[in-house]
C-alpha cells in the first residue's frame, strides 16, 4: 500500500505540473506583464505600429466635421477620408463623461482594420476589483492602451470594439478587456460608440488614414 501511495502521488504531482506548465503557458503573457508591472516597467506602447498617429486638436476636428458634412450632403461623394488626427479629435469630441474623467492625453493609432487608442488613466476611478492582481500597485495615473476593430451598427453609428487592453505593461486576458472597456469608456457590452453621418455604410482603417463609404441602399 505504501508503495502504491507513493505511486499516486507522484503521478498526482506530474498531472499537477503539467496543468501548471500549460496555465503558465496559457497566460504567459498577463505573467511577464504583471511582473514587468512590479519593477515598474512602462507600458508597451504601440511601438510596433507603423501606421499613422493622431493627436485630437480643435483644427483636427474641424477639418473631420468638414469631411462629414460633404458624406452627410445628398449629392456628396462615394467616400471620405480621415487622417488619423482628424479620427482621434472625433473620437475625443464624443468621450462619455466618464471617459472624460479617467482618460487623458489621448493618441489614436492606426493599422490595418483597426485603430489604438492610448493614453493616461486615472486608476482610482476605477473598482478596484476590476484591476485584479494590479490593484495594490498601480499609481492613480498610468499608461492605458485598447485596441480593436470598427464597424458600422447602425445609421449613424460606428462600434469600436476593443479586443485588447494594456494597464502599464499588464495585458489583460481576452474575457475582461470588454468589463475594462465598459468601466473606463462609459459604454456597455464593450462597444465603444462613434457618431457619423447616416449615410456612412461602412468603415475602412488603414495604417494612414480611415475612409468612410457612402450608403448604397
Amino acid at each position: 500500500m505504501g508503495c502504491l501511495r507513493n505511486v499516486l502521488a507522484g503521478v498526482g504531482c506530474a498531472t499537477l505540473l503539467v496543468i501548471g506548465g500549460i496555465a503558465a503557458w496559457h497566460y504567459r503573457a498577463q505573467i511577464g506583464g504583471l511582473v514587468d508591472s512590479v519593477r515598474g516597467e512602462p507600458a508597451a506602447w504601440s511601438a510596433d505600429t507603423t501606421g499613422a498617429v493622431g493627436h485630437p486638436s480643435e483644427g483636427a476636428l474641424r477639418s473631420a466635421r468638414r469631411a462629414e458634412a460633404r458624406m452627410a450632403a445628398p449629392d456628396g461623394p462615394a467616400e471620405v477620408t480621415l487622417t488619423a488626427d482628424e479620427l482621434a479629435a472625433l473620437i475625443a469630441d464624443a468621450l462619455d463623461p466618464v471617459a472624460r474623467r479617467v482618460l487623458d492625453s489621448i493618441r489614436v493609432a492606426l493599422a490595418p482594420g483597426r485603430f489604438t487608442l492610448e493614453g493616461a488613466l486615472l486608476t482610482t476611478g476605477l473598482d478596484r476589483g476590476l484591476l485584479g492582481p494590479l490593484s495594490g500597485m498601480l499609481d492613480p495615473w498610468e499608461p492605458v492602451r485598447m485596441g480593436g476593430p470598427a464597424e458600422v451598427v447602425g445609421r449613424g453609428r460606428v462600434a469600436w470594439r476593443p479586443d485588447e487592453l494594456v494597464v502599464r505593461a499588464f495585458p489583460f486576458p481576452g474575457a475582461l478587456v470588454p468589463r475594462l472597456v465598459d468601466a473606463i469608456m462609459g459604454v456597455q457590452n464593450g462597444a465603444v460608440p462613434i457618431p457619423v453621418p447616416a449615410t456612412v455604410g461602412a468603415v475602412r482603417i488603414g495604417p494612414d488614414a480611415v475612409v468612410f463609404e457612402r450608403r448604397t441602399d
